[in-house]
């Protein structure tokens, strides 16, 4: 396996800033060049994530009307290095979007809002995609059955981190498995 595999599916740094992080493109979009022929998932996580990066790049910063973004708005760090870790933590078990703003002191809606502006996704798709990254980490360093995998990162059933895991990888989870043990 590559060692920037998972590193690609993470997502893109939510500071904002006048230009895209050079450095940080040249070294994805080299990871995908690399990654095309053997791991079409890794080339398309690198792709999303140097889109991404540019994407944020044009974003406006500026709190005028017509900026996307509120100046200010967001989670305090604090309370997104709180919420973070009790996603991190807590994989294995539900975690309700209520819990979480109870976590961050703020209203369920509000936090959404708000959790919403500071890690780029939802609230339910950042829980989704952490169990996701869990289950492929436990795939790499586990030979446990998927159903067990499944059960382990917070998922109903097999088939649940199946369809989740084709939906935000790009193939099956036995697929992309054997893959990574091949490249291994």
């Amino acid at each position: 396996m590559h060692p920037d595999t998972l590193a690609c599916a993470a997502p893109a740094p939510q500071a904002p800033s006048a230009t895209a992080d050079e450095p940080t493109v040249a070294r994805l979009l080299e990871q995908a060049l690399v990654a095309v022929e053997t791991d079409l998932a890794t080339t398309r996580a690198c792709v999303a994530r140097v889109a991404a990066l540019l994407e944020k790049a044009e974003a406006p910063v500026a709190a005028d009307a017509g900026a996307r973004r509120r100046v200010g708005a967001g989670l305090a760090p604090w309370q997104a290095r709180r919420v973070a870790a009790h996603v991190d933590d807590n994989l294995g078990f539900a975690i309700t979007i209520d819990h979480l703003a109870t976590l961050a002191g703020l209203s369920s809606s509000y936090f959404c809002r708000a959790f919403k502006d500071t890690f780029g996704e939802p609230p339910h798709a950042y829980i989704m995609r952490k169990r996701v990254e869990r289950a492929q980490h436990l795939m790499l360093q586990t030979r446990e059955p998927l159903s067990q995998i499944a059960l382990a990162c917070g998922l109903s059933d097999q088939a649940h981190l199946c369809n989740l895991f084709r939906r935000l990888v790009g193939q099956s989870p036995s697929h992309w498995r054997r893959a990574q043990w091949q490249e291994a």
